[in-house]
Formats: structure tokens, C-alpha cells, sequence
């Protein structure tokens, strides 16, 4: 249990439309926690600066599916939709994250953003999908 840090919610840098980033203890300053609040209370996700000096952003749980990002128009399957809508804990700051990251991944071509329940991000960014 020694090993585990708390962040306070306050503080941080503003980073890329996001409040409240922040450095984490012991890493390099190329690991970013960035704040998600919404989903679960502290959700947040993770930035890495790669090599080349763009960014990778797992967003976690702030989007279940693709298509809530990368295009101005939204799209999510319905029951995708209502799973979110029952996991959340505050509402506005989950479709305001949503958002945000939408907004990111339209403006910017130097951060690659990906969630965790998402089959066919995943095998893009891992190579695999054709």
C-alpha cells in the first residue's frame, strides 16, 4: 500500500483545454495524469509524450466508443449510451469531458486518444487491426 499516491483535485497545469494537470511523483515529466472527473469520482487518464513528440491519451472511461470522438457529429450505440448514463456519477462532468476530448481529438494531430472498452481502437493502436 506504500506505493499508492493520492492527488488532490486542485492544482496542476492547464494542458491541451484540460484543467489541473499534473506530474507524477517519481515518473518523468512525459506522464501526465489528466483529470476526467464524471464517470467515477477522480476517473481520470493518462498522457505519455512518445519519442517523436506526440502525445498518446488514455482517456479511460470517459468514452466508451470511437465515435464519440474524432468527428463533430456523435455517435454511440444506444446501449453503450445508457451503460454510461447508469455508471456515472456526475453527469455534467462526463459530457463535458466528452466534450473536451472530441474538441482535442478534431484540433490537434499530434495526440493519438484511446478508451478502455473500445475493441477496435485497440487493435488499431496496437497494430492489428487490417
Amino acid at each position: 500500500m506504500s506505493d499508492w499516491r493520492l492527488y488532490p483535485l486542485g492544482g496542476g497545469e492547464p494542458w491541451m483545454g484540460f484543467d489541473a494537470v499534473r506530474d507524477l511523483d517519481g515518473l518523468p515529466p512525459e506522464i501526465l495524469l489528466v483529470p476526467l472527473a464524471g464517470h467515477t469520482w477522480g476517473h481520470s487518464g493518462v498522457a505519455v509524450r512518445e519519442n517523436d513528440g506526440n502525445w498518446l491519451l488514455h482517456a479511460a472511461d470517459a468514452y466508451f466508443y470511437r465515435g464519440e470522438i474524432g468527428s463533430e457529429t456523435y455517435r454511440c450505440p444506444p446501449g453503450l449510451r445508457g451503460y454510461q448514463r447508469l455508471m456515472e456519477v456526475d453527469r455534467g462532468a462526463r459530457l463535458s469531458n466528452q466534450a473536451r476530448l472530441r474538441k482535442l481529438s478534431i484540433d490537434r494531430t499530434d495526440v493519438r486518444i484511446f478508451c478502455a472498452h473500445d475493441a477496435v481502437e485497440f487493435e488499431l493502436l496496437a497494430g492489428k487491426a487490417s
